[in-house]
């Protein structure tokens, strides 16, 4: 999944951005499914099963922004599946996404990019 390779004509910024607010509130989700679980198992699972739900829509906006294939977006629900390599891969997915959004410029701060923000 390269992004310096693609022309900007295969890049959907829209769909990168959205799938980097998904990634956001998963990983955010996610911090508060470790910090709850023991103490509100209910709340903390459910915490849990949104985060992985978000992460996956985020997944598929954002190989669907930089036209990955099919074997990368089954590579990458796999990965999801894995404890701890999860958070890792939504970190390095949402450092990928910055820097598109950015060269795109777009302004990106700690909860994503905002559409309307393009700067000029």
């Amino acid at each position: 999944m390269k992004i310096e390779n693609q022309s900007d004509d295969s890049i959907s910024i829209e769909s990168i951005a959205s799938g980097q607010k998904f990634f956001i509130y998963a990983i955010l989700l996610s911090f508060v499914f470790h910090i709850l679980k023991g103490e509100l198992d209910n709340v903390a699972w459910l915490a849990g099963i949104a985060a992985f739900v978000l992460a996956l829509l985020g997944i598929f906006r954002l190989v669907s922004g930089f036209n990955c294939s099919n074997r990368i977006k089954i590579l990458l629900v796999v990965a999801m599946l894995v404890p701890y390599v999860n958070i890792v891969l939504l970190l390095m997915l949402n450092s990928r996404a910055n820097k598109a959004l950015r060269a795109a410029g777009y302004k990106v701060g700690l909860f994503g990019a905002t559409l309307s923000a393009k700067s000029h």
